[in-house]
């Protein structure tokens, strides 16, 4: 798994929790919301910038290969024949689009559950999902009654 889905995955982990937390709980972790939601923005700028930072890698470690003749040991070899080194692997699109999503969704999740409990105003969710750019979903912020719940 690569760094950038690792550590997003982490973070979601960690906010999907605060959903799960008592009301004195969840406002304690509402006391830090700008740091909280500055890491999820640092995240998702994490997984956007994947694809060139790895293009720049690539680029590199090829021009490396091509100045100075590289070669690589094939250890599953019993020979240990050398070959041309290898090129980078690319993390899968789907493993970074999947550690965003569950980001966004851990994310929107905890904001909701904060609105839900009157912890925070409709403005300031919505104010934050706009930032990261998560979409709100007009039905999330009726009653219960309202949502049919």
């Amino acid at each position: 798994m690569a760094y950038s889905s690792e550590i997003a995955k982490v973070l979601a982990g960690q906010v999907a929790k605060f959903v799960t937390l008592n009301r004195h709980q969840l406002a304690g972790h509402l006391a830090n919301l700008d740091f909280w939601l500055a890491e999820v923005r640092h995240c998702l700028e994490v997984l956007d910038g994947y694809g060139p930072r790895f293009e720049r890698l690539k680029a590199a470690q090829r021009e490396h290969v091509k100045q100075f003749g590289t070669e690589e040991f094939d250890l599953r070899d019993p020979c240990c024949i050398k070959g041309r080194a290898a090129s980078p692997k690319r993390a899968p699109d789907s493993e970074l689009w999947d550690a965003r999503q569950a980001l966004c969704d851990a994310t929107y999740r905890f904001l909701l559950r904060c609105f839900r409990e009157k912890l925070i105003e409709e403005a300031k969710l919505r104010q934050a999902c706009v930032s990261l750019g998560i979409g709100v979903e007009p039905n999330d912020l009726l009653g219960p009654a309202k949502r049919g719940g």
